[in-house]
Order: structure tokens, then sequence, then C-alpha cells
């Protein structure tokens, strides 16, 4: 099939996108730091597609936003289709938490070549690694085919080879259906991460009933399309956490045998469990935290699930007797289900390792609080008996000067006593003062002299010594009694 064949009336392509403005952590009127940075992205495909207008776009977003969206804004692009000049308008809103925006992109009154729909995307400034929306994207091709039904697939692929044309991110294509009775295809990469997904639909117009019906349900459609994307965005957190929860269980994990091991170690142990209570403690933290916000994202898949479900049910509302919304149908009942079943599976891998964790550092605690305690009697006890024995010293040392002290004492009164009976002992011809005597005798005399009275000193510290000795039996005695 040649390609003047595959040619639409009309066509439009329009990007939905959508990006978290606030957290949890938040209080509810704040925004994220980075709530802004789709506005910024939308405002820089000015260059591309030639509209310098669009690079004020932030200032004329009135903040705050609205939840219901009061602001359309419109713009021509100078790049010329044949026939018709190409229209921008930019439709932002606040939904809940979430900025979100309609990009529409269209040409009226014109028929292209499928192939023309690289127009519509010139630079790739439409792909999400350029809008870099946190939630991720929809992209809706649009037009009224010119050839018959049994092209329609064939066309929606070369109006995606045409938009994607020059770029290496092309969707591969996944279901179709018939919404509003007309044909629409469904195109994905099958990214996790929400701002490389590429998911796209080719919705051809081949009833007379389907523009008005989309206009009457083009809220529902963009309320629908953005709890994809936070599905998807929980799903893809969710996993996120998981790997980080595997990682700090590998950890924790070696953690636990190092505990075993220490436990044969009892006199080095206790410094290197102290170390283990100052790292361990943030890594549990951490490690509950992952398993909680596991459990957020559950939750507000199974909250947009059900927002999912009813807006889905708004479209049905105004659905023709012969229209398939499996594709959409799928979503909900595969997609969604799979992804809350996994969360769950992974929850019940990893709450054990968290009780585990906190077993451990409930024991590694308690043996380093008896340890710490056992080592502080034991140097109590050190201490106390050092005390006694210093104390003891100290009184031996009290003890051995009283003795000098009363042994030189009682020298000294002695050696002041009447010298003649001991005078009559050691010589009785001779005086004290050896009037007649030589030097060698009364040299004799002298330390004979001291000796003795030396001794008597002696003799004296012994007595007492004796006496304290009986006197301290008495009073342990005395005090043993008593206890």
């Amino acid at each position: 099939m040649t390609d003047t064949a595959l040619r639409l009336k009309n066509p439009s392509v329009t990007l939905y996108a959508f990006h978290l403005c606030q957290d949890l952590s938040q209080e509810l009127e704040q925004l994220r730091p980075d709530a802004d940075q789709l506005w910024q992205h939308c405002a820089n495909l000015s260059e591309p597609l030639g509209i310098p207008e669009l690079k004020s776009l932030p200032e004329k977003i009135p903040s705050p936003l609205s939840q219901t969206g009061n602001t359309t804004l419109t713009y021509t692009a100078p790049l010329q289709l044949p026939g018709s000049p190409l229209t921008v308008q930019v439709y932002p809103v606040k939904i809940h938490d979430t900025y979100a925006l309609d990009l529409t992109l269209s040409c009226q009154n014109t028929t292209v070549a499928a192939s023309e729909f690289s127009h519509f995307n010139p630079q790739g400034c439409l792909l999400a690694s350029n809008i870099q929306a946190s939630l991720g994207q929809t992209l809706v091709l649009y037009g009224e085919p010119v050839g018959t039904p049994e092209e329609d697939r064939t066309l929606a692929d070369a109006c995606v080879d045409g938009f994607f044309q020059g770029t290496d991110q092309k969707p591969e294509f996944m279901a179709s259906g018939q919404l509003f009775g007309s044909p629409i295809f469904a195109y994905d990469n099958g990214k996790e991460k929400p701002t490389e997904q590429c998911h796209l639909l080719v919705w051809l117009n081949r009833n007379p009933e389907t523009l008005s019906l989309v206009e009457k349900t083009s809220l529902s459609f963009f309320h629908l399309l953005c709890c994809r994307s936070k599905i998807l965005f929980a799903y893809h957190e969710a996993r996120w956490c998981y790997r980080q929860t595997r990682a700090l269980y590998s950890q924790l994990e070696q953690e636990v045998t190092d505990f075993k091991e220490l436990a044969t170690q009892r006199d080095t142990r206790l410094e290197q469990l102290k170390q283990k209570l100052t790292d361990m403690p943030s890594k549990t933290v951490d490690y509950a935290g992952y398993l909680r916000d596991m459990k957020d994202h559950k939750n507000a898949i199974a909250t947009n699930d059900h927002n999912y479900d009813y807006w889905l049910n708004k479209i049905r509302e105004h659905s023709l007797e012969d229209d398939s919304i499996k594709f959409l149908e799928n979503f909900l009942n595969q997609r969604t289900k799979r992804f809350r079943k996994q969360i769950e599976t992974d929850l019940n891998y990893l709450k054990p390792g968290q009780q585990l964790f906190d077993q451990m550092l409930g024991s590694i605690r308690g043996i380093v609080d008896i340890e710490q305690a056992e080592c502080d009697r034991a140097l109590e006890k050190a201490l106390r008996d050092k005390e006694k024995a210093d104390q003891a010293r100290e009184k031996q040392l009290e003890r051995w000067i009283a003795l000098v002290g009363t042994g030189l004492a009682v020298s000294g009164i002695s050696s002041q006593t009447d010298a003649k009976p001991v005078e009559s002992v050691i010589d009785p011809k001779e005086s004290l003062d050896c009037p007649s005597a030589g030097v060698t005798p009364c040299l004799t005399y002298s330390v004979v002299f001291v000796l003795f009275h030396v001794g008597v000193g002696f003799i004296a510290a012994l007595i007492l010594n004796g006496i304290i000795n009986l006197v301290s039996k008495l009073v342990l005695k005395g005090t043993g009694s008593r206890e």
C-alpha cells in the first residue's frame, strides 16, 4: 500500500502528562520543590515548535491551580501543513495531588499522509524523555481515515511510524478496540519507569457521533488516564522499595552471621557489639520505612484502581452498542491485580526479616547491657580492692611510724635515766666519764650504752605491737558477733 493511500483528515495529537506536585509527607497546601517542572518542560517546547510565546507559559498558569481548571492557552505554530496552520492548545489542571497537562496540536480542514505525523513531533519533543512527567504520560493520535476500515490497522501503524520518525523510542502494538463507534489501537513500550514509558493510542474517527461523545467524556478520559499513570507510578515505586529492601536484607543477613560468630568471642565481643548497636538501628529503620512505603504504594494502587473503575463507568455510560473497550478494562482486571498481588508477595517475603532483625537488635542490646554491667561491677570491685589495699598500706605505714616513734621515745627516756646501774654492769671499777680508762674501753662503753637503750625501745615497740594486734582481734571479733 502506498503512502498516499494512508491519509487522514483533520489530524491532531494530544499529550496527556501527569506530574506529582504534593507528597504525603508535606502539609496539605505545600507543593513539592519540583512541582512546576511539568510547566517548565512544556515551555521548553517553544523552540522545537517555533512558538516563542510558549516560553512564558509558567508565568501564565495561575497559582494555586484550580482543581477544575479554567485556563486554556492557544498558540499558532509557524509550521505549516498543507492547507492549515498548526494550532497548539494548552490546558493545565490540578487533579488532587497531581499537576496534569492536556497539550493538543491540531490541523483543521486539511488532509495529511500518515508519515506527516512527524510534523507533530519535531525533534521528538513530545516524547516522555523530554516531557519528564514524574507520573508518566499518554499520547493520542487522532484523525478521520480516508481509506477503508480494512486498512485501519495498517494506517494506525503508519501513523505511529511517522510520529516516531527519527527516534528509537517507537512503542509496540498491544491491543485494539472500539470506542464511540470508532476503532482505537493501543501501543506501549513496556517500560516500568514513568519517565521512560511510552503509552500511545491511535483513534480513527469513523462515526459521526464520535467527536461529540469525545467532547462529553473528555474530563472522564483525562481522569482515567491520570489514574492509569498513578497506578503505574505506584507500582514502579513499590518495586524500587523492594530492591532497596532486598539490598538491606542481604546486609542484615551478614550482620546475623557476624552476630553468631561473636557469640564465641566473649573476651573481645563487647566493643564489636557496641559498634553494631551504632550501625544497625539506621539500617533497621530504613528497612521498616521501605516496608511502610510498599504498603502505601499498595494502598495507592487500590485507591486508583477504584477511581479508574469509576471513570471507566462514566465512559461506558456514553459508549455505543457495538463498542469494545476491553483494552481499557484489561488494564484494570489484569495488570492492576497483578501489581497488587506482586507487592503483597514481596511484603510477605520481607516482613519476617524485619522481625528477625528487630529480635537480633534486642538480643545485642541485652548482651551489651549484661556484659557492660559485669564490666562495671568488675571495675567497681577492682577500685574497691585497690582502695582497701591503699588503706591497709596506709594503716601499716602509720603503725610502723607509731611503733618506731614509740621505740625511739622509750629509748630516749631510758637514756636519760641514772647511768650508775648500767656502769656497774659494764665495769664496776670505772666511772661514767672514764677518768682513768683508755680510749678503747670508753668507745666500747658508748656502743653498748646506745645498743642497750635501743634494745629497750625495741622491746617497748614489740610490746605495743602485741597490744595493738590483740585489740584489733577483739574489735574484729566483736564486729563479727554483731553482724
